[in-house]
């Protein structure tokens, strides 16, 4: 009986130390899988896009698609919170704004010249990694490896349900997630 309990309390160990170990290196793997080597150039993205497709699917639908407002934060501005600016002076800076689904504005600040971005919220919470692919002329990935590789599909324009669904079928990286749109589309 004692090396009956013996061996679960080493498989319970082995078992528990490997997730943990999945669990602290989630970004990393998530950065591994999804970076390619494409650079993506802040300066690509549009003044103003919609949110059409996420993966994970979100629990909470809303009445119109999220619209994300995105500006060139200029050299000589600073940050608004008590904290100081968490990004290099020489590195473009992009504010993405929008109205969450409680109703709540939204500021972000993505920044970086590599393939993989910062992305900065607040002073307390830890700068997120991010990724960007470039789709197509009007459509763009964005991939939150801090959040577990969360997925969100951009669109310069509001599409339709059988355009997204073309699009989403198009991005190999992406097959075999489940995701949905969060709003209602053209039809």
């Amino acid at each position: 009986m004692h090396g009956y309990h013996a061996f679960i309390l080493t498989f319970l160990y082995l078992l528990c130390s490997v997730n943990s170990i999945n669990y602290g290196n989630r970004e990393l793997f998530c950065i591994r899988y999804y970076a390619t080597g494409e650079n993506f150039d802040l300066k690509e993205l549009p003044a103003q896009m919609h949110g059409v497709y996420y993966w994970p699917p979100r629990q909470r639908q809303r009445d119109s698609c999220v619209v994300i407002n995105f500006a060139e934060v200029p050299e000589d501005e600073e940050t608004t919170d008590d904290c100081s600016n968490p990004y290099d002076l020489d590195e473009t800076v992009i504010k993405a704004t929008y109205t969450n689904s409680t109703g709540k504005r939204v500021s972000l600040l993505y920044y970086g010249e590599a393939e993989v971005k910062q992305m900065y919220r607040s002073c307390d919470k830890p700068v997120a990694k991010y990724i960007f692919k470039k789709v197509n002329a009007n459509y763009i990935l964005g991939i939150n490896c801090s959040a577990g590789g969360r997925g969100i599909l951009y669109s310069k324009f509001l599409p339709s349900s059988s355009e997204v669904q073309s699009i989403v079928n198009s991005i190999e990286i992406m097959s075999g997630r489940e995701g949905s749109p969060d709003c209602p589309l053209r039809y």
